[in-house]
């Protein structure tokens, strides 16, 4: 059974050496090969042009990736990224915020969408230098398909790494008919998703699992937790259009990829 591959994005930017020096350090954690991808958005140029850019992608590989394949195309980078994933059955796409237009400006706004809609391979946004595998992992769930989806991607990916399930619950009422035995009910049965969730995903996970079931909002829960835990990855799932990040984020998805310090695995939910 051939290994699986890294399909890594590069724009050429100063900052494209994080996505680049992350997809070596994940590659090797999953015993996986690398395809390099630099793609040019518009019509093609001639063939001394397309040769210098390939020579300039070459040039800017670290040392761990020298011998990784590469790929250079023209086209509006998404769907490219997308395709090429698919014809190499990617494991991961990895991907970085080096600048806020062309290929970084789609991944940090509609490429998100674009690519956890079409592809079927998870996202990795790279925010951090790569200095270490993953060992440390927070998920966000709102207990759905996707949710569950994406923390059984997460698990085969990285069995090793220490996960941290996160669920934000509200309580029904509150602010017009706050009631102590309303509260303790509704965290009663956040607590008791929590329990069904894991169980669901436990022919995955045999080592222990730390929760954490708190009254709030998403993204308030989320940043608390990772103000305080500082995760190395954080996973969220998502099935097309309706999913974790369309849904439950809402409008605010961009907004939260942009400003989480940790990199992030969006997850898509395929059809069966």
């Amino acid at each position: 059974m051939p290994a699986p591959t890294v399909l890594v994005a590069t724009d050429l930017t100063a900052r494209s050496d994080r996505p680049l020096d992350r997809a070596a350090l994940l590659a090797e954690q999953i015993g996986a090969a690398v395809t390099v991808a630099h793609v040019v958005e518009g019509p093609g140029f001639d063939r001394e042009q397309d040769e210098a850019i390939l020579r300039a992608v070459r040039a800017s590989l670290p040392p761990a990736l020298t011998e990784a394949a590469v790929v250079f195309d023209h086209g509006a980078a998404p769907s490219v990224l997308a395709d090429l994933a698919a014809s190499e059955k990617a494991a991961v796409i990895v991907t970085g915020t080096g600048r806020y237009n062309g290929l970084s400006d789609f991944f940090l706004g509609t490429a998100v969408d674009h690519l956890v809609r079409h592809a079927d391979q998870p996202v990795l946004v790279v925010k951090r230098r790569a200095s270490s595998p993953y060992r440390s992992i927070l998920l966000a769930t709102d207990y759905s398909d996707g949710a569950l989806h994406a923390f059984q991607t997460a698990l085969r990916l990285f069995p090793d790494a220490a996960f941290e399930v996160v669920n934000a619950y509200s309580v029904p009422f509150e602010s017009r008919m706050p009631s102590d035995e309303v509260a303790e009910a509704a965290r009663a049965e956040a607590e008791a998703e929590m329990a069904a969730f894991l169980a669901r995903a436990a022919p995955l996970r045999s080592g222990a699992v730390h929760t954490v079931v708190a009254k709030g909002d998403v993204e308030t829960v989320m940043d608390q937790r990772i103000a305080r835990d500082a995760p190395d990855l954080v996973v969220i799932g998502s099935h097309g259009r309706s999913g974790w990040v369309q849904a439950t984020l809402g409008s605010q998805a961009s907004n939260l990829l942009k400003r989480l310090p940790s990199d992030v695995l969006v997850v898509r939910q395929t059809k069966a």
